[in-house]
């Protein structure tokens, strides 16, 4: 899945590290958005700009976009996306 984001007067592709669909407590359906980054550079603005405008994008398509930690992800501790 591909996303073309617009950035001023550039569009450029997105392709996000996953992508699943996650049932919610009302039964309803959503689809997450998942970004994997190194443990140092979560903090990194560059990083937290690109992550507030791609939550902005999900939102607007009715999806949620979650950032993780990569030490997180290599351990396995996938419930924090739940």
């Amino acid at each position: 899945m591909s996303f073309s984001l617009g950035t001023g007067q550039t569009v450029r592709s997105y392709y996000p590290d996953f992508v699943f669909l996650r049932e919610e407590p009302d039964g309803t359906e959503k689809y997450v958005i998942v970004e994997v980054k190194a443990d140092n550079q979560i903090d990194d603005a560059v990083v937290q700009a690109k992550k507030e405008f791609a939550n902005q994008i999900a939102v607007a398509s009715g999806m949620e976009y979650r950032l993780m930690k990569s030490t997180d992800a290599d351990n396995r501790h996938y419930r924090i996306l739940m």
